[in-house]
């Protein structure tokens, strides 16, 4: 389970204990009825937060595979032009091109705005041509790409990393709420022992009743590995790549990486030691929604990371 549904399982049991051996008690001016209400708050915080990393995720990959599909467009489209092409103008030019080398954002996105001019320069060549020749593409997910195509790209970036962006805001946002919550209840709940443990003596009825409620004793929870991307890419374009935050499973004894295919398995099936480094998962086919999640377990139990999701689209090749 996450770490949030730790403290409100611990909330429940604390309530119930509450509610029946001391329900007019408050802790600080908090009672029953403000628990309740904090439990309430959980669920519908944990959706939010998932949904908002949804929506990062959607538009993480959409700059990434602009990015991919740019570089891809870059190197080809370049080759293609020296091997078809004539006029040693448009071969003069093309050397600009071939002076960048694109290995980062920066200089991907600089060689594109070099090759878009020379790309239709070379398709008003070609079609001057007898016979015409149709002007230059490269298939990408089968989709035959343009250089208009590669000018949208450049032209749509800067929208599609302030979106990424903002959906990253939203994320953040959304974790911390939940934290929030997380942290007030915990600290209502154990307020609240603390005062009941030593209100009562030892055998009646209300000190048994807190034997009910787990506490954080002995060997600590172990740490969640949580995960930071889900990428398609691997062999033959069709696994999923899963990358991890640094820092995490410590006091864990068993780290797994666990997956299941939407509609096809009915739970986390699939496990695999987790690499901190890394783990490549599948192959899969095209259409399956893949759900991932990490788990760490040592004596005093196990925790989940949130769950993420990616769908296997045709692979960017």
């Amino acid at each position: 389970m996450e770490f949030w549904n730790e403290t409100k399982d611990r909330a429940q049991m604390t309530l119930a204990v509450w509610t029946q051996y001391a329900p007019t008690l408050t802790i600080g001016g908090l009672g029953t009825a403000d628990l309740t209400a904090y439990i309430a708050e959980f669920e519908p915080a944990a959706q939010a937060r998932t949904t908002a990393q949804d929506d990062f995720d959607a538009a993480d990959r959409v700059v990434r595979n602009t990015l991919l599909k740019t570089k891809i467009l870059d190197v080809k489209i370049a080759a293609i032009i020296d091997g078809q092409i004539a006029d040693l103008n448009i071969i003069d030019d093309l050397g600009d091109v071939f002076n960048i080398v694109p290995r980062s954002e920066p200089t991907i996105l600089s060689r594109a705005r070099a090759l878009f001019p020379v790309w239709a320069r070379a398709n008003t060549a070609l079609a001057a041509l007898t016979p015409t020749q149709p002007p230059i593409t490269r298939n990408i997910q089968g989709v035959p790409h343009t250089a208009a195509m590669l000018k949208g790209f450049l032209d749509g970036y800067t929208a599609i990393i302030q979106t990424r962006d903002d959906r990253e805001s939203t994320l953040n946002k959304k974790r911390s709420d939940l934290r929030v919550i997380d942290r007030k209840t915990d600290r209502l709940i154990k307020a609240w022992y603390q005062v009941v443990k030593n209100m009562f003596e030892a055998g009646t009825p209300e000190y048994e009743a807190l034997a009910q409620i787990p506490t954080e004793e002995g060997t600590p929870t172990p740490d969640v590995f949580d995960i930071a991307t889900l990428l398609q890419g691997g062999t033959g374009g069709l696994r999923v790549l899963v990358s991890y935050e640094a820092g995490g499973g410590d006091h864990a004894t068993t780290l797994e990486v666990q997956w299941m295919v939407e509609g096809v398995d009915a739970d986390f099936t699939h496990t695999a030691t987790l690499d901190p480094s890394g783990n490549t998962l599948g192959p899969f086919t095209v259409g399956q929604v893949v759900k991932v999640r990490t788990s760490v377990s040592n004596s005093s139990g196990t925790r989940t990371s949130a769950v993420r999701t990616i769908t296997i689209e045709a692979p960017i090749l």
